[in-house]
């Protein structure tokens, strides 16, 4: 053998651990990945959730589309890593195959790869730059702020939205906005949904059902399974929530409270409608592993899983189980979460769950919400994005959830139904982002028993800005100081207060739930302006005093004659206590329990209305 064939097997040898290099430099990552999802498929088989959260997680970090056409900036990333190594190699082997790394072949060989490098480094920086605004693109897109007027009348919390914008199709959108993502803008006022209130707090359904429901040792309320069910009747709706299992304990079923009784009545799983799986259940009995398996492209969130009974009779119905589900799809370089449906589970004979996927769901299909309530949080959090990137960074645009104190537990997404046309809506009261104001300046509504078809559309309404103004705070301390006049009865607001929540409804109505010992005992009904007079609800016939003891009668004064109710606002209800003819002046011995009440709820008021009287000027 001559030296120059030993020279020649050097070389080649020499190239082939260079090409054997490259390939381990741009494979090892590619390799692991599959190697993970081998170990996660065949050594976890049967746990569908190990399979659909990883190819979930590689869609979103990788492949929104499934290949390499609009890859993640973490792809791009990679492949300008990957990228580098191939110009040291290119160079070593150029060294090594004796050829001159400074010829021509070897220059442009090194140049195309550096502008490879420069062009993924430039994906990588638009693909970052723009996330989080093509987050906000895909949600706008479903998005109608409606303002009550135009021009100088235009409600500052809009401001920087409707400063930039063009006229529209006069349909949809009045105007649509000029930046970046789409703004649709429509000159309208809120209409009157003049929505059904709730009889109870969502504290004291969750103290209620938790206290009451469940009678096997390994079940629990699903508490985010707690939901409101508006029935069509004023003041029908009811409470309900999934007792889920644990361990090898399946499901026992759905749980009904009306909002007003002390029991809680409860739809179980059992004879032709057994149900042999749970949420929280372990090995076999994981319901979240079977509907990985079966669904493995359909994702949800613990509060988008409500459940109801099927029948007449609780105690005897069929219960089911409703998710209202979402798909990951691809969007530019990124994912996002459409809604796509429900599944619908229910009982068999033989114990395993029946489980319908629905892609399109009308409305009265099912009694509650088929939108996921989870959507509808990005959807309002997306609308920051509907004035660009300066509008939302430089001026702060935006709206939020409230933080006042009685709200803490539950600041929105308010399933309520409209009296006006009967579908049911998610209802947020919102408060200008990036602001330590409590002013409620808009309400976002959707529709929540349709889908299918993609997003519904999120409805902004902003309040103008002569519109009376409403802060949470300001009613829940007005609720607070009625409740005192007229019960002598010292309350507390905010969280683990006794005024628990307030929530919308009618024509700027409010009502505030007193909850006592983890039970609603009444309501107030009041109006946002304090044109309407407040009404008091007591739903057991009498008030009980925070910690107990016995109930005292609520007797009031007849109040004077206040302003006509708006349309739609309730009137007060049950017969007004009565002062003693003779007046509060004589011996206190001679009147009855109900008078001196009666006396004391009067003094109270009066000292409450000197209190609140500004002072005479002085001369």
């Amino acid at each position: 053998m001559t030296g120059r064939d030993v020279r020649r097997g050097a070389v080649r040898g020499a190239v082939w651990r260079g090409v054997w290099a490259l390939a381990a430099w741009w494979l090892w990552m590619p390799l692991v990945v599959a190697l993970v999802w081998l170990v996660k498929h065949v050594a976890f088989g049967g746990f569908g959730q190990q399979d659909q959260s990883y190819v979930l997680l590689l869609q979103q970090e990788f492949f929104p589309h499934g290949g390499v056409l609009d890859a993640t900036p973490l792809f791009w990333v990679w492949v300008a890593v990957g990228l580098c190594g191939t110009v040291g190699a290119v160079v070593y082997l150029a060294e090594q195959s004796g050829a001159d790394s400074r010829g021509w072949r070897a220059r442009l060989a090194v140049a195309a790869v550096v502008l490879a490098v420069v062009g993924s480094l430039v994906r990588v920086g638009t693909g970052l730059w723009d996330d989080d605004k093509d987050a906000g693109r895909f949600y706008a897109a479903a998005t109608v702020l409606d303002v009550p007027a135009g021009g100088a009348g235009t409600p500052r919390s809009v401001l920087p939205v409707t400063e930039h914008t063009r006229a529209g199709d006069g349909g949809r959108c009045d105007l649509v906005g000029t930046a970046d993502v789409p703004a649709c803008v429509k000159t309208a006022p809120m209409p009157d949904f003049d929505f059904e209130a709730r009889t109870a707090s969502y504290a004291a359904a969750t103290k209620a059902l938790t206290d009451s429901a469940g009678l096997t040792s390994g079940v629990h309320l699903m508490g985010h399974s707690l939901h409101y069910l508006p029935d069509a009747s004023q003041g029908g709706g009811v409470w309900t929530a999934v007792l889920d299992g644990s361990g090898e304990q399946p499901t026992e079923g759905v749980a009904v409270w009306d909002g007003r009784s002390n029991s809680v009545v409860t739809c179980a799983f059992r004879g032709d409608h057994a149900f042999d799986r749970a949420f929280a259940g372990t090995g076999a009995v994981s319901l979240r592993n079977l509907l990985a398996e079966r669904f493995p492209d359909l994702v949800y969130s613990d509060q988008d899983i409500w459940g109801y009974c099927d029948g007449a009779d609780p105690r005897t119905a069929q219960p089911v189980v409703v998710i209202s589900v979402a798909r990951q799809i691809g969007w530019q370089q990124r994912t996002v979460l459409e809604p796509a449906g429900v599944l619908v589970l229910r009982g068999s004979p033989d114990g395993r769950p029946s489980m319908t996927y629905r892609a399109q769901v009308a409305p009265g299909d099912l009694p509650g919400a088929v939108y996921p309530a989870s959507v509808v949080r990005d959807q309002i959090h997306e609308v920051q994005w509907l004035g660009g990137r300066g509008a939302k960074d430089d001026r702060g645009f935006g709206y939020d959830h409230t933080s006042a104190a009685t709200n803490a537990g539950n600041p929105g997404e308010f399933l309520l139904r409209s009296k006006a046309d009967g579908h049911l809506y998610y209802v947020t009261p919102l408060v200008p982002r990036e602001s330590s104001s409590q002013l409620v300046v808009a309400f976002a509504v959707l529709q929540a028993d349709r889908a299918g078809g993609g997003l519904n559309d999120l409805h902004v309404y902003v309040r103008g800005d002569d519109a009376p103004p409403v802060n949470l705070d300001v009613l829940a301390s007005r609720m607070v100081s009625y409740m005192a006049q007229q019960t002598s009865i010292t309350i507390s607001a905010g969280q683990g207060g006794a005024l628990q929540e307030i929530i919308p409804y009618g024509r700027d109505m409010w009502r505030g739930f007193v909850d006592f010992n983890g039970q609603t005992q009444d309501y107030i009904d009041l109006s946002g302006d304090a044109t309407v007079t407040p009404n008091l609800v007591s739903l057991n016939g009498s008030i009980t005093p925070p910690g107990g003891g016995q109930p005292t009668p609520a007797p009031a004064p007849t109040p004077a004659p206040a302003p006509t109710p708006a349309p739609g606002a309730p009137t007060p209800t049950g017969a007004p206590p009565v002062v003693p003819a003779g007046g509060c002046g004589g011996d206190p011995g001679q009147l009855t329990t109900g008078q001196l009440a009666a006396c004391v709820a009067e003094l109270s008021r009066q000292l409450q209305g000197r209190v609140q009287d500004p002072a005479p000027a002085r001369p």
